[in-house]
């Protein structure tokens, strides 16, 4: 448990994991320009790569509530390990077919992983999970921040395939770990005799409801905008493969910044204030960048927007796992499902309406409404909690 001595080496274990997450989580976009040559592809082509991928991931979510009642925490993380690691690595490979099934695989494990990941470590800390969800994401920023330049400059030196290669090997290496574990770890769901109908219930109340919302138009906004930035910037400023190369990385360096300063923001500011103000801050940022006519004021609007989405959603979950106490186990893999939902909606749709009016920038109006509709959806939320003045 949180206090402990065998817990903190597990734990340690899972944040570098969640590293190389963030990493593979985060890989499509910043390779985006390069499926697209290989297989010749549109933006609503490309957007289809997407949705395959958060299609496999809705499905991990599915599978891994279910996996975490009946086997615990460690196995569903050592499945997950193990699919991303050859999913990345087939990846490599020139047949569209492959590559589109080894999309799907890391989705799926993705869904296997960062559900049980997060649920985990809050269930380890409870009485500070708001601050010990947003460490967690932190660890998921630095591999955002560092994959969209790691992959491209291994891949410069020693080729595409050997470059993913690099990255699955530490993902076999984790998932070996993870399953030598004996640690005792919290059981995932401990009101054994609960029924489908009482999670119903408990759905069914106007604040699950609008975090389920909430949820899904956030994530949906957080892919689409760092999903097509590379592409879009590549657009703007086709000579400059350095500009397009680094706008994802500026977009996951806004994450990981904002995700850093959270827990000292909780210090002096309630939870639902840091939220709201992080999306006035994300909302701000998509508008400067899709006003930039020139490369610069692109960029700040990427890292703005990064810096405002940093604490909605691990802020969110932590909220709603405080919520519902025990109970959240059962609900938090619906979350999680419709979190991939909106990675395959919002992106589809970007490339959808880039292919329709012949713009990526119309495109990426798209994540924009998606943030004002946050504010007004965290808003509601705020107005369900009346202890919390």
């Amino acid at each position: 448990m949180v206090g402990s001595p065998r817990a903190g080496p597990v734990v340690l274990l899972l944040h570098i994991g969640f590293v190389l997450i963030g990493i593979v989580n985060t890989l499509l976009g910043p390779i985006l320009p390069l499926l697209s040559a290989r297989w010749r592809l549109d933006d609503a082509g490309a957007g289809a790569l997407f949705f395959a991928q958060s299609a496999g991931a809705m499905v991990g979510s599915a599978l891994s509530g279910i996996l975490i009642k009946r086997f615990g925490f460690l196995p569903p993380l050592v499945a997950g390990f193990g699919l991303m690691a050859v999913s990345t690595a087939c990846l490599g490979f020139e047949p569209w077919v492959l590559g589109v099934l080894s999309i799907s695989g890391t989705g799926l494990s993705l869904g296997l992983t960062i559900p049980t990941i997060n649920l985990l470590i809050s269930e380890l800390n409870i009485g500070r999970r708001a601050a010990a969800l947003n460490l967690l994401n932190l660890a998921w920023g630095v591999g955002a921040v560092s994959g969209p330049v790691l992959v491209p400059t291994l891949s410069r030196s020693v080729g595409f395939t050997i470059a993913l290669l690099c990255v699955a090997a530490p993902l076999i290496v984790i998932g070996v770990l993870v399953r030598r574990s004996s640690v005792v770890l919290p059981v995932a769901v401990k009101a054994k005799g609960a029924t489908s109908s009482g999670a119903i219930r408990l759905w069914i109340t106007p604040y699950a409801l609008l975090t389920a919302a909430l949820v899904f138009v956030n994530i949906g906004t957080e892919s689409a905008t760092g999903g097509w930035i590379a592409s879009y910037v590549q657009r703007l400023s086709p000579s400059s493969q350095l500009s397009w190369s680094v706008a994802p990385s500026l977009f996951w360096a806004g994450l990981l910044a904002g995700r850093a300063a959270a827990p000292f923001v909780l210090r002096r500011v309630r939870e639902t204030r840091m939220v709201l103000l992080g999306m006035f801050v994300a909302v701000s940022g998509l508008v400067v960048l899709l006003l930039g006519t020139t490369i610069a004021p692109v960029l700040i609007g990427v890292g703005l927007t990064g810096l405002g989405l940093a604490p909605v959603f691990p802020t969110t979950i932590a909220l709603f796992t405080e919520r519902f106490g025990h109970d959240a186990s059962r609900l938090t893999g619906t979350l999680f499902i419709l979190a991939g939902l909106g990675a395959a909606v919002f992106p589809w749709l970007v490339g959808l309406a880039s292919s329709h009016y012949g713009a990526l920038r119309a495109g990426l109006v798209v994540p924009l409404v998606g943030g004002l509709v946050m504010i007004v959806l965290h808003a509601a939320i705020m107005r369900t909690l009346p202890s919390r003045k």
